[in-house]
Formats: structure tokens, sequence, C-alpha cells
């Protein structure tokens, strides 16, 4: 079965105040992660009814409470479905699900996350951007050719263009005829837009770039030429992250 996403206890739960506090919050946590194993080890399977809150407070030996507080935190990161009235069930991760916890799961990390981000975007649409060069079909390219387009009929970041310019580089991910890429850039380009809407710059020159970005990367992809939609593809992403390449860095260092 596919794994729950890696939010443990030790990045949900902060310092507690009081002793007694602890204890709550460390029954809870410690009853939270040995929940969370059993779905990810495919003891409680996706699909099946969880045991009952009574069961779990003997088979745990904790308090209603207790029990009650975890199965709400595993509803609220989307592992778990409780209905009123019915059985908790074990639900399957969803790209909507990892979607919504992907910006907090990345927020966490600090300021680390953009490279981190920057190092995957590469690995995954260097490669887009080279299948889709070979593999597009003319819907494909008239598809990018509208999306690139919208995201030019604005003037800077927009909640809008924002959501233009991240469906451009789903789009080419579609367009390489494997799912799998436009599945991790949907749930990847998610903690993009979170960054960008906080970054709040609404910088028209970066605007402008990106859009000059956007009309290479097409051109290269309407010519069918891989090599040359990878390079521009790789400037676009260093660009919109403000990366340099290693070798300027290097020289510097």
């Amino acid at each position: 079965m596919n794994s729950s996403p890696d939010l443990r206890t030790s990045e949900i739960f902060g310092d507690t105040d009081s002793p007694e506090a602890g204890r709550k919050q460390g029954t809870t946590a410690r009853l939270y992660d040995e929940m969370l194993q059993l779905i990810e080890t495919g003891v409680w399977e996706v699909g099946s009814a969880i045991p009952s809150e009574r069961t779990l407070m003997q088979d745990f030996g904790v308090s209603r409470i207790a029990v009650r507080e975890a199965l709400s935190m595993l509803r609220a990161i989307g592992v778990l479905e409780i209905s009123h009235g019915k059985s908790t069930t074990v639900r399957k991760m969803s790209t909507e699900t990892l979607a919504k916890l992907f910006p907090l799961m990345l927020s966490m990390e600090g300021e680390q996350t953009l490279i981190h981000v920057f190092e995957v975007r590469c690995a995954l649409e260097l490669q887009t951007a080279r299948l889709a060069a070979v593999k597009r079909t003319q819907e494909d390219l008239n598809r990018l050719t509208a999306l690139v387009e919208r995201f030019d009929s604005f003037d800077t970041d927009t909640p809008e263009s924002i959501e233009a310019d991240h469906q451009f580089h789903v789009h080419l991910a579609k367009a390489t005829g494997n799912p799998l890429f436009w599945v991790l850039l949907n749930v990847l380009g998610t903690y993009v837009k979170f960054s960008q809407r906080e970054s709040g710059k609404h910088d028209p020159e970066q605007h402008r770039t990106a859009s000059r970005a956007h009309h290479e990367i097409l051109d290269a992809i309407a010519k069918r030429d891989p090599d040359l939609a990878s390079e521009r593809m790789e400037r676009h992403l260093r660009d919109a992250h403000r990366i340099r390449p290693a070798a300027t860095q290097s020289e510097d260092a």
C-alpha cells in the first residue's frame, strides 16, 4: 500500500509548558505514531475499518480522550475517514491529499527547502521537457501555447498567473505520456505556488523573465528539439529559484 506522509510527532508537537500537559501530549503523540505505523505497514489496510474506540483504549491502555485526539490528528492529515455513526476507515492517499500536506511538510525544513525543491524540479523537469519535445502532440502544443498566452496576460504575479505558470509545467509533464511525471509535479508545484504567494514580491521584471523563458521552452518543444528544451528549462528554473550555475558559483568561492 502507499505509505503515509512522514509527519511524525516531532514535527507536530512543540515544547510543553507543564509536566501534566507534557504527559497528556506524550500519550497522544505516542498513540498517533503507533497508529500511523499500523497504517504504513498495512496492518490497517486501505479501505478497511479500524478497531472501535473501546478496543483501541484496551489495546493501547489509554483513555478515550487520547484515542479521539490521535484519531482526529490522523483524520487531519488525510489518512483516516471518520463518519458520524459509522466505522472509521483508512483512506487511500490521493494526489490532492499530498498536495495539501506538501507545503506544510516543506515549510518545516527552513531556508534550505528552496534549494531542495530546485534540485528535485531539475531532476524531473529537465527530463519532462526533453520527453515532451519528442512525444508532444499538436493538441499538447495548442494547450501549452494557450497557457503561455494566459501567463502573458498578467504584468506581475497574481494567483491567476501563478496558476497559469503551474499548469504550463504540469501540462509539459502530461505531454510526456508518463502519468507519474505530472502527478509528482502537480504535488511539488503546490509548494512552489505556496512559496510564490508567501514571498509577495510581485516583481514585474521577474515575471517578464519567466514569460520569455516560457516562449523559449515552447519554441524548443514546437521544434521537437529535446536538448534545447532541456537546456532552456534548466535556465528557467535557475532564474525562477535565483540559483546560478554550479560553475559560476565555484568561481566565486
